[in-house]
């Protein structure tokens, strides 16, 4: 098993029908919060292929973030949600988060799988690879 420690997180909700009529009809000057524009606001991803595409809406996080932000960060997207869609009424578990592939280059990983009698660093155990 590893410890990827450079992938983001990203804390999003599914985008459905409300929420997408919500977003489209938001204020031109709201558009900012949900355009991908800055790192502060939201931003909305796709997932999946043509036929099956799910689109989602959320915030992205740097890696390891403590647990006691993860309620400041479902809070804060909520927030800008009811902002921007007052309409849309997202409770707070539909916040999810998911790891973003390929978000960081140059992983760090803790890997606790060494070899049998493999020291790494002068130690055995797990260990910070670069």
């Amino acid at each position: 098993m590893k410890l990827d420690k450079s992938t983001s997180l990203f804390f999003a909700t599914k985008i459905d029908s409300k929420l997408r009529e919500g977003l489209a009809l938001s204020k031109p000057g709201d558009k900012k919060y949900f355009d991908g524009s800055s790192e502060e606001f939201l931003r909305v991803m796709e997932i999946g292929d043509e036929k099956d595409k799910e689109r989602w809406i959320g915030k992205i996080i740097k890696p390891g973030p403590a647990v006691t932000e993860v309620d400041d960060i479902q809070r804060n997207i909520l927030s800008i949600l009811r902002r921007v869609a007052p309409n849309a009424r997202i409770p707070a578990s539909a916040v999810k988060i998911f790891v973003l592939q390929g978000a960081l280059a140059a992983p760090a990983v803790i890997d606790d799988e060494a070899e049998e009698g493999e020291e790494v660093g002068g130690s055995s155990g797990p260990y910070i690879t670069y």
